[in-house]
């Protein structure tokens, strides 16, 4: 039984990584794509499940081992021995386990695995949601072409300088532009410019020849071409999805943790790691925390509204998630 259980904590172990792995690739290439992001959102919930998955068996296998060791305590036999198949395959699990080399890889790759998923929690609200202009226009089989401003721009907002506030710095205007192949005028915007906008001024934009209705999109010819495409491209310079500062803030935030990631899986003792991995308690905050996460993340792959508590979790869900990196300093009690 208590090999059973521990070949089944591994199984669930595996398929964490596997899909976490598989996730964090896919969530690369998806600011592209309309919501909902169901590869990613499936991802997300198979690895938070599995790891559930781990650590009720965790509990189950400490109960389990507590009760036949108390009951083999006197001198009640009351499993078989185990025959060579088993005590083999038995054996070539136990090895990595044993190794100190295995554990730091192990812990190694947990760590890496937290912070790359913080990182990417960080910029997942800001993902274009499923009713958002850009997902209705990508839907609609987009097309990207040089639009004229076709009727003079209403300002709706002027932008001032910080240390001069009669002086300013920005424009926030709505454009009617006309387009080849359109019947009329097409709404953009608010668009920020650093003038304004004039009559005949060129810009590129996404719109959907189907659905003229829905009006514009302007943004880089870059991006408007991925967004365009639609397809899973991986580009982490872009200016479409993500918002304003959300890359730079991930980046830095990896590359501030990035010692914690290395030292908290060399700079402990193999027993120390090997314990946390094992430990019921240890894990299942682990799963609480992702449980939390994955509750916190589904609205923003889904494409839908998030606000409320949903909001809040996502705002600091991501620093618990990193924050599983130190579990080693709690020690390798069980």
């Amino acid at each position: 039984m208590l090999t059973t259980l521990t070949q089944a904590v591994r199984a669930t172990t595996g398929l964490t990584y596997t899909a976490t792995v598989v996730g964090l690739i896919w969530v690369l290439g998806i600011d592209t794509q309309p919501a909902p992001h169901t590869g990613v959102l499936v991802c997300l919930w198979v690895a938070t499940g599995a790891i559930t998955a781990r650590a009720a068996l965790l509990w189950i296998r400490q109960v389990y081992g507590r009760r036949r060791a108390r009951r083999g305590s006197t001198g009640v036999r009351l499993t078989k021995e185990p025959d060579d198949a088993v005590a083999t395959w038995d054996a070539l699990y136990r090895v990595p386990d044993a190794s100190e080399g295995w554990s730091r890889a192990r812990q190694l790759l947990a760590n890496a695995a937290l912070v790359a998923a913080a990182m990417t929690a960080v910029t997942l609200p800001f993902l274009p949601a499923r009713d958002s202009l850009v997902a209705a226009i990508q839907r609609a089989d987009a097309e990207v072409t040089t639009a004229t401003v076709s009727e003079r721009p209403q300002v709706v907002k002027k932008v001032h300088d910080d240390d001069d506030n009669e002086k300013v710095v920005g424009y926030y205007s709505k454009l009617r532009v006309s387009v080849p192949g359109a019947t009329g005028p097409l709404s953009v915007g608010p668009v920020r410019s650093d003038k304004p906008f004039e009559v005949g001024a060129r810009l590129p934009v996404m719109w959907s020849p189907s659905h003229p209705g829905l009006g514009a999109y302007t943004n880089s010819p870059t991006e408007l071409k991925r967004l365009a495409q639609g397809s899973w491209v991986v580009d982490l310079t872009s200016s479409g999805a993500s918002g304003p500062g959300a890359m730079g803030l991930a980046f830095v935030f990896g590359l501030c943790m990035l010692p914690c990631v290395i030292l908290f899986a060399v700079g402990f003792d193999p027993d120390t790691l090997h314990g946390l991995a094992w430990s019921p308690i240890r894990q299942t905050v682990h799963a609480l925390v992702l449980l939390g996460a994955a509750y916190a993340y589904t609205p923003a792959l889904m494409g839908l509204p998030h606000g409320g508590l949903v909001g809040l979790c996502q705002l600091g869900g991501w620093l618990p998630i990193a924050g599983l990196v130190l579990t080693p300093i709690w020690g390798k009690d069980r």
